[in-house]
């Protein structure tokens, strides 16, 4: 159901419905009582006066329950609802007792003080307030679903935003030109080698164009994919970058091109060559993958960090996880956490 074209879950609406007419159920049923076996002026202004003060007080309980709730129950669920509706509630009659003590039997010094009767007199009040209780409480809990819903809109964006900017990493015509330069230099020189490069150039691009849309890849599918990318490499630049995987465990899941991301950046940022060649090494910590580089900087280079960015942001969005960028004076170092199960 819509409302002013947002969302509205109507089993809560039913829920705070029923809650308020089970609230007045008992509200007129109080006030009946009141109206025919008391004695109480309904005419009396100060009266008034104090159920507005009472209300205020109503108010201020919802907002306090609101923001006590909120740091212990982080989902926004009608249980929570629930819990604010309570707890306001019981705050509400605990500072009613406690002001009706101090007025009526410390500063009025009334001697005859029944904390009984007192006892009961706040939670009438507290009744007769009900719809103050869970207007308020359903008015703070509507708006922030209504923000996570806003959020979860703009989230779903960003996925889409950085998802196509990766993609398009991944098939940007340089990486093309460069293997098909590679591949040139192969049939001048090395033409028996050709039919492996093709190879590996074609498991590359056919594992962009398979895994590209996934969320989430198996670790040993990635790895065999790194072997492909490294096997390029390799032709491309001779040996100089070399890496150590260490992984014998290939249980679990990880976003795709991860590691080959992990790789590039490595590669881009660092000098290397066949007499001193750089090492990569890629590990498994318990549930984390940890990818380590020596540093040996190039003198300028030219990075947008969207690979790194793209990393985080997915991570974060999907599924609440942070990837760790930690640098040294000796090494890079990259941890990815692991994903248990899809």
């Amino acid at each position: 159901m819509k409302i002013f074209n947002q969302k509205i879950n109507l089993k809560y609406v039913l829920i705070v419905v029923a809650l308020l007419l089970l609230g007045n159920v008992g509200k007129m049923y109080l006030l009946h009582n009141i109206r025919t076996k008391s004695d109480i002026d309904f005419y009396d202004y100060f009266d008034h006066f104090s159920v507005f003060l009472f209300s205020v007080v109503a108010v201020i309980s919802v907002l306090v329950s609101w923001k006590f709730i909120n740091r212990i129950d982080a989902a926004n669920t009608i249980l929570k609802f629930l819990k604010v509706y309570i707890l306001s509630f019981i705050i509400f009659i605990v500072i009613g007792i406690v002001v009706d003590y101090i007025l009526i039997r410390i500063i009025m010094n009334n001697t005859e003080y029944n904390y009984l009767i007192r006892f009961i007199n706040t939670m009438s009040v507290a009744f007769i307030l009900v719809d103050i209780f869970a207007l308020t409480s359903a008015f703070l809990y509507f708006k922030q679903s209504q923000k996570i819903a806003i959020e979860l809109e703009q989230t779903e964006k960003e996925k889409a935003m950085i998802h196509s900017q990766m993609l398009q990493k991944n098939l940007e015509p340089h990486f093309l030109f460069n293997n098909l330069s590679v591949l040139s230099g192969l049939a001048r020189k090395q033409p028996e080698q050709i039919d492996d490069f093709i190879d590996d150039f074609s498991d590359v691009y056919r594992y962009y164009l398979k895994h590209g849309k996934k969320q989430l890849v198996e670790l040993k599918e990635e790895l065999s994919f790194l072997k492909s990318y490294m096997n390029l490499m390799d032709k491309r630049f001779g040996n100089a970058y070399q890496i150590e995987n260490k992984i014998e465990n290939t249980n679990g899941f990880i976003i795709p091109c991860s590691l080959q991301l992990c790789l590039e950046n490595a590669i881009k940022h660092n000098k290397a060559s066949k007499e001193n060649p750089l090492l990569i090494s890629i590990s498994r910590e318990e549930n984390t993958i940890v990818i380590k580089n020596e540093l040996n900087k190039v003198d300028f280079t030219l990075g947008t960090g969207t690979g790194n960015n793209y990393l985080k942001r997915q991570y974060q969005i999907n599924f609440n996880k942070e990837v760790i960028f930690t640098e040294t004076d000796k090494e890079f170092i990259v941890e990815i956490p692991l994903i248990s199960e899809i």
